[in-house]
């Protein structure tokens, strides 16, 4: 009876247990897979899952799908705002890790400011959110993003809010729904689309 007992718990862990220690992948391979499931954020239902999940997405003011995908669909001040996740595997210092670095609601007046970053530059706003992690005093965080809807060839520039200016970081890929950023510390980030500049034939 107790090996019963003991196997169907066993059972029960090894189902209900998230993975929490991938194998790192090297950075070739980190840079040509698939970072985050947040494209299905749509399909999760508050009726689906435990009270406590959905008490900790109400803290974040975020949906079901969105807490549960670690994702940003939906920004007030934002209309059609593309899907923004992070699905982890962030290389720190140029080292492949299993760090997830956190999406979260942006602050009301950062999406003001993104808006106006974006007009400034003639371009359209994404989306913003907030990005936290447990790491930090990092150099570099290699950073892939989930951005649903982003083709290969668009020309998207990415800002961070730093003591109330925007600092542009360093986009070094940008691939179908994705868009790879090196940042150098954690903190509230605008996606924004910017027209692409052609230079006049010589």
């Amino acid at each position: 009876m107790k090996k019963m007992l003991a196997l169907t718990l066993a059972g029960v862990m090894a189902v209900s247990m998230p993975v929490l220690a991938a194998t790192s992948p090297t950075a070739q391979s980190y840079s040509t897979s698939s970072t985050s499931s947040a494209s299905s954020v749509s399909a999760v239902t508050a009726s689906s899952v435990p009270h406590s999940v959905a008490k900790a997405a109400a803290d974040e003011n975020k949906t079901v799908g969105e807490y549960m995908n670690n994702a940003v669909t939906q920004v007030p001040g934002i209309d059609n705002a593309l899907p923004l996740g992070q699905g982890g595997h962030v290389i720190i210092n140029g080292v492949p890790s299993n760090q997830t670095f956190s999406v979260l609601k942006p602050a009301k007046e950062n999406v003001n400011l993104a808006k106006n970053q974006a007009a400034a530059l003639g371009g359209t706003i994404l989306n913003v959110a907030q990005i936290k992690a447990s790491v930090t005093g990092f150099n570099t965080a290699t950073v892939n993003f989930y951005l649903k809807g982003i083709k290969a060839g668009q020309n998207i520039k990415v800002y961070q809010l730093v003591d109330g200016q925007w600092v542009e970081l360093t986009v070094s890929e940008i691939r179908e729904d994705h868009v790879v950023v090196d940042m150098t510390s954690l903190g509230t980030l605008a996606f924004i689309e910017v027209p692409v500049v052609i230079a006049p034939a010589k």
